[in-house]
This record gives structure tokens, C-alpha cells and sequence, in this order.
């Protein structure tokens, strides 16, 4: 069956629209002191463990100890703002990734529309386009800050697709992790893996069920290839 000719482009930021040097040793750091003072054992958090983990295994560590829902937000609420503070630093030094201008210009041509969902809040991923000269392309950002869950779950899509007055099929999800793939496979959004430099800890496994997987030397080419067949 013939399936519907996109009409936008979801895009994950960091790694795929720009190089954001976010130090994430520090702000896992800064998290994992903030825990151990709220009286998790250091032994069983590490540096290593992607920050969205270290989050959700400390909350359950706190309701297994019989900590309240409020006491344990307040704490979540002090080790986000302590990793927005560094996500801040990267964001005023972003830089564009190579040859994704040309992709951007032929979104525009082609009168896609554009937005980003990204695990960065609203206002950091907004530092970050404007850093790297390319807000003008995006018609809207979806932070982690604007939803409830965050991707793969599908409320980032849903926020997105809502806003652009678009359905899930008439979109196609541009990026560099396992979690944006599996968030297309989620909504059935067609989607495109571009093959980054991402530290070996986050999964890619995802990537096998994109409908495309791009090399990082194949941008704009490739990726400009795959979208004008998304067109027809």
C-alpha cells in the first residue's frame, strides 16, 4: 500500500542538527553528588550510567526508603537544575553539523514544515538553534520541559504533530540515537538514522528498524535522496 507523502521533519538535536558539547561527565557529577547527599549510597551510582537512569533508579532507591512523592520531586527538581546550568554552557557554544544546511534549505523549499524534540529544556535547545544559525528553520521546539514523557514514549511526537497540524504518518523522525527510531516505530512515522559519534553506552540497536540508516559523509546527498522519496 502506497503510503503518504511527509509533510515534516522531526529532527533530534544534539549529535544530529548540531554538535553540542555538553560535558556529560559533569553533569552526570553534579547529579550524582547532589543524590548522595539525599542519602543514596555512591556505590550504586556511576558516572558511566546515562543520566536518564541514574534520575529513574534514584527515585525508586528513594520510595523503596519510604520517601515521600513531594520530598523526592524537590530532589529531582535540584539535580535538574543543576544539569540545566552545564547543558547552558554547551548550548552558547553549539555548532552546526556538516553539510546539515543543505538538508534545511531543501526542507524549507519543499515547504516541510520543521521541529525539534529533544531531551535539552525548551529554552536551552532554543540557545543552541539560535547559536548555530538556524532557528529560522524550525517552526517549534518540544523540550523536555514541554511534555510529560520523554522518548521514546510517544507524547513527544504527539505535542509536535498536534502543534503542526500533522499526523503521525505525514511526518518522518531524523536522529542519532536508538530512543528517536524507536519513538517513529512507536507513532508508525517513517524515520532516518544518521550514524554519529555517540559514546558506546547509548543503544543503537533501534537503528536496524529505521527505514534508512545515513553516514555522517553522506549528508546533505543521501539525506536529501531519502527525504524526496518520503515526498512522492
Amino acid at each position: 500500500m502506497k503510503t503518504k507523502p511527509i509533510k515534516a521533519i522531526i529532527w533530534d538535536l544534539d549529535g544530529t542538527l548540531i554538535d553540542f558539547k555538553i560535558n556529560s561527565i559533569k553533569a552526570r557529577r553534579k547529579a550524582i553528588k547532589i543524590l548522595i547527599k539525599h542519602g543514596i549510597s555512591k556505590e550504586i551510582l556511576s558516572s558511566k550510567t546515562p543520566l536518564l537512569e541514574i534520575v529513574r533508579n534514584s527515585k525508586q532507591f528513594f520510595l523503596k526508603n519510604g520517601m515521600t512523592e513531594e520530598t523526592i520531586n524537590e530532589i529531582i527538581k535540584e539535580v535538574n537544575n543543576a544539569v540545566i546550568l552545564v547543558e547552558q554552557e554547551a548550548a552558547i557554544k553549539a555548532s552546526l553539523t556538516k553539510g546539515i544546511i543543505g538538508v534545511l534549505e531543501f526542507a524549507k523549499k519543499k515547504n516541510l514544515k520543521q521541529a525539534v524534540f529533544t531531551y535539552n529544556t525548551h529554552k536551552n535547545a532554543k540557545i543552541s538553534l539560535e547559536t548555530a544559525g538556524i532557528s529560522q528553520y524550525i517552526d517549534d521546539v518540544a523540550g523536555r520541559d514541554d511534555i510529560d514523557n520523554l522518548k521514546p514514549h510517544p507524547d513527544h511526537l504527539k505535542y509536535l504533530c498536534h502543534r503542526l497540524g500533522v499526523n503521525f504518518d505525514e511526518i518522518v523522525v531524523i536522529g542519532d540515537t536508538g530512543r528517536d527510531i524507536e519513538a517513529a516505530l512507536m507513532t508508525n512515522s517513517k524515520s532516518i538514522a544518521l550514524n554519529t559519534k555517540i559514546p558506546s553506552f547509548i543503544k543503537r540497536e533501534m537503528f536496524k528498524k529505521a527505514n534508512k540508516i545515513i553516514e555522517l559523509n553522506e549528508i546533505p546527498t543521501e539525506l536529501i535522496k531519502t527525504l524526496e522519496q518520503f515526498l512522492l
